[in-house]
């Protein structure tokens, strides 16, 4: 019977011992939620300078009464050797624990750029707040820092207005692309090369602090989207802009939606296309010893607007149109896919396409592959299909003859 009680008692206090509660809880008047994250270079230093958006619960708190005058956000700037360290010493300013589990931005500094962002991202890994789908962008023309700084319209949180404006000119417009942290490491420990989105302040740094420039319909500073960053070596090498940062997005097959002008017979870019499909499949093949990239892309496009007479009932018409949607297509997919052979850097993961089709011809291509890929053969054709002209067919402007 005592054997019984003492093996009772055994039990009881082993699962006593189990029961810890929340022995790591922490409460959210203890925290302090980071929104955005900047990693700038300090110069002549081996240091970052790492910024910290922080969210102020009082300004963001919808609830009538609530406001208490205060920006919706708070900035700290601390530089150490790494960013852990960063984040560490950034204790000795804020009254609150450091909280990242809801950062939504992480910027990199131009400077920070172009000397090299691979080594940036082991903490993201080791961490168990910090995620791996935050989105990623590069400053241009500035610090990350001053990015993170500027107070926008519409948003409460600057850094979720960031991201939302990186996702929606990505979505409609195509000159941008979403990433993030994991697509970043992906590619840095694959064959190809990196290609990030830009960011820029338009409008003085400074009158972007201040709330004040919020309370006019004319801001006299914001934060917009600004091309496309080649990376090589994970080194930021240049800027692609316009059709040339389109016709990337493209040839990645991550062009989502996008508006080109085309030309009529009296008028250049009288018609806009909104494309509202497009799929491409690319294919590496070696020939005599150089890699030929057969580019073959689908679209599908509406008319969306017209400044010519240009009778879209009539097939032959409209043949007209999709053959001149396809030209210019090819023009800037040849343009972007120039761009980044002068550079010497795969950023459409042809290397990585060539090893996925055929290992044995990339094991003895891989080595030069940079010096191969720069003296590659382009073969790029475009199907376009003009599958809609809106509500009408016939444009009023036929009836002002």
């Amino acid at each position: 019977m005592k054997a019984r009680w003492m093996m009772r008692a055994v039990i009881v206090l082993g699962i006593v011992l189990l029961l810890t509660s929340c022995w790591n809880s922490r409460e959210l008047n203890d925290l302090a939620i980071v929104s955005g994250i900047g990693i700038d270079k300090v110069p002549n230093k081996e240091e970052y300078q790492v910024t910290f958006q922080i969210v102020n619960p009082s300004s963001t708190a919808t609830s009538v009464g609530s406001s208490t005058g205060q920006p919706p956000i708070t900035v700290y700037t601390t530089s150490d050797r790494t960013i852990f360290g960063a984040l560490r010493k950034t204790s000795k300013k804020a009254s609150r624990q450091l909280f990242f589990a809801h950062t939504q931005l992480v910027i990199i500094g131009e400077s920070l750029a172009e000397s090299g962002i691979n080594d940036l991202f082991d903490i993201f890994e080791r961490s168990h707040e910090l995620r791996l789908n935050t989105a990623i962008l590069v400053s241009r023309g500035t610090d990350a820092a001053s990015i993170l700084k500027v107070l926008l319209p519409v948003e409460n949180l600057p850094a979720m207005g960031v991201v939302k404006k990186n996702a929606n000119t990505s979505r409609v417009w195509g000159e941008s692309r979403k990433v993030n942290i994991f697509e970043i490491i992906k590619g840095i420990t694959g064959e190809g090369e990196l290609l990030i989105s830009g960011v820029q302040i338009i409008g003085s740094p400074e009158e972007g602090k201040l709330k004040k420039n919020l309370e006019q319909t004319d801001v006299k500073s914001l934060v917009a989207m600004s091309g496309l960053g080649l990376f090589k070596d994970g080194k930021l090498k240049c800027w692609m802009d316009g059709s040339e940062a389109r016709g990337t997005l493209w040839v990645q097959n991550k062009l989502e939606e996008t508006s080109i002008n085309i030309d009529s017979d009296d008028e250049e870019e009288a018609i806009a296309v909104n494309i509202i499909l497009s799929k491409t499949k690319i294919k590496v093949d070696i020939v005599d010893g150089l890699p030929v990239f057969h580019v073959n892309i689908k679209e599908e496009g509406s008319v969306n607007e017209l400044k010519s007479i240009v009778d879209l009932s009539n097939r032959e018409e409209m043949l007209k149109l999709e053959k001149e949607l396809a030209k210019k297509t090819k023009a800037e997919v040849m343009q972007s896919l120039q761009t980044a052979q002068r550079m010497k850097s795969d950023i459409f993961n042809f290397g990585n396409e060539l090893k996925r089709t055929n290992p044995k011809v990339w094991g003895t291509v891989q080595k030069d592959w940079d010096t191969l890929f720069a003296k590659g053969e382009l073969d790029v054709h475009v199907e376009a299909y003009i599958r809609s002209t809106g509500m009408r067919i016939k444009s009023y402007l036929s009836n002002t003859e």
